[in-house]
């Protein structure tokens, strides 16, 4: 089964290419993410970059070959789920990483303070 960025990406239209609604999709998916999604789904994929969607032959987007195990839509709905759970994490690290910064630095700061 192919996967194309598009068919998950909810900054395209249904004309597009969206296969599944918007709420499910994610903004622009990298097929780095589309990749990291099907092995955290345990399916057999592969990464083949510099093709083009038909339907956006101009953008040489890539594609992901998956390995079908059950309806497409649902296939593309959990890959999506995969990688929206993957962006929460990363920002809510982020975000932790940040306070631990700011805790250091004001700890080095106090520690200036008294000497």
């Amino acid at each position: 089964m192919v996967v194309w960025p598009a068919y998950i990406d909810a900054t395209k239209t249904r004309s597009e290419g969206r296969k599944i609604s918007q709420h499910d999709a994610v903004k622009s998916p990298s097929l780095r993410e589309i990749a990291y999604a099907a092995s955290a789904l345990r399916l057999e994929y592969e990464v083949e970059e510099g093709h083009a969607y038909p339907r956006s032959h101009w953008e040489r987007s890539g594609r992901v070959l998956v390995e079908k195990a059950g309806k497409k839509t649902e296939i593309l709905r959990e890959i999506a789920a995969k990688i929206k759970e993957k962006r929460s994490k990363s920002a809510t690290e982020r975000e932790a990483e940040g306070e631990r910064r700011k805790v250091k630095k004001k700890k080095k700061k106090e520690k200036r303070k008294k000497q």
